[in-house]
């Protein structure tokens, strides 16, 4: 029983690092129709953000070091959205999906060839003690890094939703999800909240490159992965929906850590991919994900 405890916590803190990704791309699509394919390498750029900071400022506690890798992902992520994609909004679909693929190989290069392509880790910057009290109740050896993770991220999801559902930032980015044609009528700045949208989901990102980065390690090329892995995630639990981009992350973390525990982690990926198929079988809008009406 203690084993199987043991990997529900090592899901927890995965599904959490899938949901900060896979957030961004629920936002992203939710607001404009957008499928971000180069928002993984915003939380590569995230995690080697975080790695610099603490690399060159050392002196800057977790707290202060957090945020502001956090707030310079977001400044990224706002001109990326300006100078890559505004200019887009009415192109085909295709020229889309390039660009955004494009944007995604120039970070991956662009952080290569200036930190270089070894594989890193960030300096421990949370506590590395076990927590007794769960060893001695639950039996499971859990460290205070990985419970603060998934509590932390837990935290961040928690404070998107009270900004989506509770603030003016957050209605107004509901009307356009509803329809971004009718909302500049009622003197809504489009371009102000699909700007805000993105610097909230590459924060989320950053956050969870950094997180990524203290429990296990960070490359240039990480962001393939698990953004893909992300993007199953909140394609699951239905893109477009906060609740739903969080919920197919917990799940798929929740598959992915079984199987390499109690089959192999050679079927980790296939895995992944056949939940997919079968899920969206099941779903074809994703578990919470509200069917596309067309206009005819």
């Amino acid at each position: 029983m203690d084993t199987v405890i043991q990997q529900l916590f090592n899901a927890a803190q995965l599904g959490a690092v899938y949901a900060l990704i896979a957030l961004g791309y629920s936002m992203v699509y939710g607001i404009i129709r957008l499928i971000n394919f180069a928002h993984g390498d915003i939380f590569m750029l995230g995690g080697f953000i975080g790695l610099l900071l603490t690399t060159h400022l050392g002196w800057l506690p977790f707290y202060l070091m957090m945020p502001l890798a956090m707030l310079l992902t977001a400044l990224a992520g706002v001109a990326i959205e300006r100078v890559a994609y505004r200019r887009l909004r009415h192109a085909q679909r295709m020229s889309v999906v390039i660009t955004t693929l494009g944007v995604g190989i120039f970070l991956e290069n662009l952080v290569r060839l200036t930190v270089g392509p070894e594989t890193r880790q960030l300096p421990a910057r949370l506590p590395t003690a076990p927590v007794l009290w769960l060893q001695n109740t639950l039996g499971a050896f859990v460290t205070w890094d990985k419970l603060l993770i998934i509590l932390l991220s837990l935290a961040l999801m928690a404070i998107l939703w009270l900004v989506i559902n509770k603030t003016l930032v957050g209605t107004a980015m509901r009307a356009v999800a509803d329809n971004k044609d009718v909302v500049p009528l009622m003197g809504v700045n489009l371009n102000l909240i699909i700007a805000a949208t993105f610097a909230i989901g590459s924060a989320l990102a950053a956050a969870g490159g950094i997180f990524y980065g203290q429990a296990y390690s960070i490359d240039p090329y990480m962001g393939i992965d698990l953004g893909w892995k992300a993007f199953i995630a909140a394609v699951i639990g239905g893109i477009g929906s906060i609740e739903g981009a969080v919920l197919g992350s917990f799940l798929l973390a929740g598959v992915e850590v079984l199987t390499v525990a109690y089959l192999s982690s050679n079927l980790k990926n296939g895995i992944a991919f056949g939940l997919l198929i079968l899920l969206l079988l099941v779903w074809p809008s994703g578990i919470m994900g509200k069917p596309m009406l067309k206009k005819v």
